[in-house]
């Protein structure tokens, strides 16, 4: 039996998408392990739409319990709320993918084999089943292109999609919102065959496996494995929560607040692995930003954990650096193996490596508060910010350093992100 005879807590927050959350729950209903072997603790985070009267008519064939928040609290509260009502030994964060038959029962496997953290985000499978409004231009473009094979497939056209229904297992459709269009019908993904009209994305699953081949099969070699900790279909044993403690609530929304928690489980001594074989689909839906939400959550999480790893979290998204998680990785692993191995050798360029990290974190605030300023105009320029004597050592270093990488190529990485960093302005109260 998968997992011993572990009991798993599915817990989902959601707010204002019941078109989504409706399907996530369908596609559950058959799963290949007894139903009595998972709960699903849905925690509605005050939404306004139809999410709690569709969910008080649903009748699923395992135990679901639907809380709802008065006001909205944000994803890390609603998560919370979920695991403190549930009973699982395993706990599974979900939020509105699509899975298949053996979601649960791959989950317990892993569990059974080993005390891990078990991820499916990097195998970056994603699903249309909605057309929206106000879909990203690349969104309509693959949505558009997707209904039509649904549509060659013998499934109904569009238009003959706007037809209620009030029934789960029946093949019409439901439209919950104006300017919402359904593609595909309750049976579909309750016997799971709208998964044939899932798609990849490959580079997510390119950038995965070639940390793997720099770092390990569980990224064990790699200073950063917690980027790992995104949850829309990640497992973790409930004893691991206990350790470290649940989501940090001072997070705003959703965004980081998964890292956060990530990064103390990683501290804590946790393994992360990403599944392939187990399968779950992201349901595309307009993606809203809000970048002052996101840069303040950024900047609360490097307060409270003031690492280099931490800190350059902020050079995935803000311009002109858009690191890759790839390089992201690299750069903050070298950093880090450099510390540990060779920091009698460049003591002046890792504390300058840390300066621009600390830099980075200032102009961010810079950026919140609308007193940023522009970035350097050349690398060079950026020796200036530090005393004459330092900044020499710091640049005899870094060429040591492009020396050893033009054989090895070993510190590559390290070097270019320094360079990218020496642009930033300048804090003269620094």
């Amino acid at each position: 039996m998968a997992g011993g005879n572990k009991l798993v807590s599915i817990v989902i927050p959601t707010f204002n998408r019941i078109e989504l959350l409706e399907l996530t729950l369908l596609s559950l209903y058959k799963q290949s392990v007894p139903s009595n072997r998972f709960e699903v603790i849905v925690v509605d985070d005050c939404s306004t739409d139809k999410t709690l009267k569709v969910l008080s008519k649903m009748r699923p064939p395992f135990k679901l319990k639907v809380l709802h928040n008065e006001s909205n609290r944000g994803a890390a509260y609603s998560r919370n709320r979920g695991v403190m009502a549930s009973k699982g030994e395993i706990i599974i964060f979900l939020d509105e993918m699509i899975v298949d038959k053996d979601f649960v029962r791959g989950h317990l496997n892993y569990h059974e084999k080993e005390k891990m953290v078990v991820t499916t985000t990097f195998s970056g499978r994603y699903i249309y089943t909605h057309c929206y409004l106000d879909f990203a231009r690349c969104q309509q473009k693959e949505c558009k292109k997707i209904s039509k094979k649904m549509h060659s497939s013998k499934h109904k056209s569009l238009k003959e999609e706007k037809k209620i229904s009030g029934s789960e297992g029946k093949d019409k459709h439901k439209i919950y919102k104006k300017e919402v269009l359904r593609l595909i019908s309750p049976k579909q993904a309750i016997n799971h065959s709208v998964l044939q009209f899932g798609l990849k994305a490959e580079q997510l699953s390119k950038i995965y496996h070639a940390l793997q081949d720099a770092y390990g099969l569980y990224l064990e070699r790699m200073a950063a494995p917690w980027f790992m900790f995104v949850t829309n279909g990640i497992s973790v044993p409930r004893e691991m929560l206990n350790e470290v403690g649940l989501f940090d609530e001072k997070f705003k929304g959703a965004w980081l607040e998964d890292w956060e928690l990530g990064y103390r489980l990683y501290k804590a001594g946790a393994t992360f692995y990403n599944a392939d074989d187990i399968v779950c689909c992201h349901q595309n839906h307009p993606i809203g930003t809000n970048k002052n939400l996101r840069m303040e959550n950024y900047l609360y999480f490097s307060k409270k954990f003031p690492e280099v790893e931490v800190l350059l979290v902020a050079a995935l998204t803000i311009e002109p650096f858009k690191w890759s998680i790839e390089r992201w990785g690299k750069i903050v692993t070298s950093f880090k193996e450099m510390e540990k191995t060779h920091g009698i050798l460049y003591p002046e360029f890792i504390i300058a490596f840390r300066d621009l990290a600390e830099t980075l974190r200032w102009h961010v605030e810079r950026i919140l508060s609308n007193l940023d300023l522009p970035l350097l105009s050349s690398s060079e320029i950026g020796f200036d910010r530090w005393q004459a004597a330092f900044a020499e050592k710091v640049k005899e270093q870094l060429e040591q350093l492009e020396k050893e990488s033009l054989g090895s190529g070993h510190y590559n990485e390290l070097v270019r992100g320094f360079k990218d960093l020496l642009c930033l302005p300048v804090n003269k109260d620094h």
